[in-house]
C-alpha cells in the first residue's frame, strides 16, 4: 500500500524544482545521449516510498533516473545523497537541497549516515542511492557498500533496483558530440528482507545482504546488454 506522504514546505519546493528539471532536462538528455528505457512493472502504479538503486558510471546517472520516472509520479519528490563538500559550497549546496539532496555524513557512522535518510522514508518520500557509493569504469558485485542494505532492512521499505547501460567512460566531450546510446531498465520491486528470507534485520550478514542488491542490478545490466546484442546481430543479417 503507498504511504501518504507527510508534508512539508521543502518538500513542495523540491517537488516543483524537480518537475521544472524533469521537463527542462528530458528533451536535453534524450537529444545528447538518445537514451531510452523499459520497465518491468508500471511506473504509474509505483507504491511509495521506495528506496531506488542504480549502478553510477557518470556525473549524469542521477538526472538520468530522475527523469525515466513519469512526470508528476507519486515518487516525486525523490530525494538522493550528495557529498557533504558539495553541500557546504554557499549557493551551489542551497541549489541541491532544493533539488533533494542530502549528506552523506562520510566516515561518521551508520547512525548518523541512515538518520536522514530513514526520516525521509518514514514521511513518506522515496530515496535514490547508487550502492557503489561513488563512480565507477565498470560494475561488481563487490562494489557495494553495506549502508544501502541496512536502510533497506531497517526502513523495511521495498527495493526498485535500475539499471543504467551505455554510458561508460563518461566524458563530457562525449556527450556534446552524441557519442553515447543510453539505455536504461527498470526492475522489479522487491523486499530486501525477503529476498534473505529473515525477519530480523540484526540477524543479516549485510555484506551478502548488499551483494543480493548488487546482483539485482547486475542481472538487469546483463540481461539488457544480450537483447541488444540480439538486435544487433538481426540487423547484421538484415544489411548483410
Amino acid at each position: 500500500m503507498t504511504q501518504k506522504p507527510k508534508i512539508r514546505l521543502r518538500d513542495i519546493c523540491v517537488r516543483a524544482v524537480q518537475a521544472v528539471g524533469w521537463l527542462l532536462l528530458r528533451p536535453l538528455l534524450k537529444f545528447f545521449i538518445r537514451y531510452r528505457y523499459h520497465s518491468q512493472i508500471d511506473l504509474k502504479k509505483i507504491k511509495t516510498p521506495v528506496i531506488v538503486i542504480a549502478n553510477h558510471f557518470s556525473n549524469l546517472d542521477p538526472v538520468i533516473v530522475g527523469t525515466i520516472l513519469p512526470f508528476g509520479s507519486t515518487i516525486y519528490p525523490i530525494y538522493f545523497i550528495a557529498k557533504d563538500t558539495l553541500l557546504t559550497v554557499p549557493i551551489l549546496g542551497g541549489f541541491l537541497k532544493l533539488c533533494g539532496a542530502f549528506r552523506a555524513h562520510k566516515k561518521e557512522g551508520y547512525e548518523k549516515s541512515l538518520a536522514e535518510p530513514k526520516k525521509i522514508l518514514a514521511n513518506g518520500h522515496s530515496i535514490m542511492i547508487f550502492p557503489q557509493g561513488h563512480r565507477y569504469r565498470e560494475f561488481r558485485i563487490d562494489q557495494g557498500r553495506t549502508g544501502t542494505a541496512m536502510l533497506a532492512l531497517e526502513s523495511g521499505r521495498p527495493v526498485l533496483p535500475i539499471a543504467i547501460c551505455g554510458v561508460n567512460g563518461f566524458s563530457w566531450k562525449n556527450v556534446f558530440l552524441r557519442r553515447y546510446r543510453v539505455n536504461v531498465v527498470v526492475g522489479e520491486s522487491f523486499f530486501l528482507a525477503e529476498k534473505l528470507k529473515v525477519a530480523h534485520a540484526e540477524l543479516v550478514d549485510l555484506r551478502m545482504a548488499t551483494k543480493v542488491l548488487m546482483r539485482e542490478i547486475m542481472e538487469l545490466m546483463v540481461a539488457e546488454n544480450l537483447l541488444l546484442a540480439r538486435k544487433n546481430e538481426l540487423l547484421e543479417r538484415k544489411t548483410g
